[in-house]
């Protein structure tokens, strides 16, 4: 009698590993690009992943601008701006004395302290989430450029994750102001600017060179291609073009201010 073949032995399926959490993936994103990544890929659409960032980012602004305008030194060189302004203004014939004492008591008024703190909070806030939708647009771009698609939602995360980066760069854009008593001491080439004027297109385009905004554009690059399972070079010329066209967009608009 012949002996049946043995029944082939069943291989335990393999474990998989607990889904990161939102902690841990903010914290990732920092160093452990590639798990975090790989985890957005294979999960479904989480908001936390990208209104948390938002919001993290929002409340660092709120509260760099309360230090920064906190500090009367910086006050005053917004006053003295506002008043060489007036006064080259007064020079080329375009306004009066009378009318350039006028709208400096006006902007007196509105350059408090209290007032820039609300005013710089809510336009933080405001430019937050301008700045994730936008950015979630472009990234979508990306996918329809590398003929991977990228859905808008997924964009939507992999910035959110991304901006954790510009969270640490105002945070430390917010402890250099203190130190050195200035409005923008990004930590970029505006630290070789010695009275930045936030008008002059030459001084904005400085403060784009901007070590933590490499950084998250290197970041987002990784995001992009493992997201899309493309290779990592083929995404960061893509996310450069978008970071480049996005801040001359913004300085040449006349919102450059959003560029630092």
């Amino acid at each position: 009698m012949e002996t049946p073949p043995p029944l082939s032995e069943v291989q335990p399926a393999t474990p998989q590993p607990p889904p990161m959490s939102l902690p841990a993936r903010l914290m990732n994103v920092l160093a452990g690009l590639g798990e975090v990544f790989d985890g957005i890929k294979a999960s479904l659409p989480a908001a936390s992943n990208w209104l948390v960032p938002a919001l993290l980012f929002a409340l660092v602004g709120a509260i760099s601008c309360f230090v920064i305008f906190s500090q009367p030194a910086i006050v005053q060189q917004i006053h003295e701006q506002q008043a060489k302004k007036m006064d080259e203004l007064v020079k080329a014939g375009k306004m009066s004395q009378a009318d350039a004492d006028k709208g400096a008591a006006v902007a007196e008024k509105f350059t408090g302290p209290t007032m820039l703190t609300i005013f710089g909070s809510v336009a933080v806030v405001i430019m937050s989430f301008v700045r994730l939708l936008w950015w979630a647009l472009l990234l979508w771009l990306v996918g329809k450029v590398l003929k991977r698609p990228l859905g808008y939602v997924k964009a939507l995360e992999i910035f959110g994750l991304a901006s954790m980066i510009t969270v640490l760069g105002a945070v430390v854009g917010m402890l250099l102001a203190m130190l050195l008593g200035r409005m923008i001491a990004t930590p970029s080439l505006v630290l070789l600017v010695k009275d930045f004027d936030i008008t002059r297109k030459t001084h904005l385009l400085l403060g784009t060179v901007n070590i933590f905004y490499f950084w998250q554009v290197g970041v987002l690059s990784v995001g992009a291609a493992k997201v899309t399972s493309v290779p990592f070079i083929r995404a960061l010329p893509l996310v450069i073009i978008c970071y480049v066209f996005t801040e001359l967009l913004l300085i040449f608009t006349g919102l450059g201010q959003f560029a630092l």
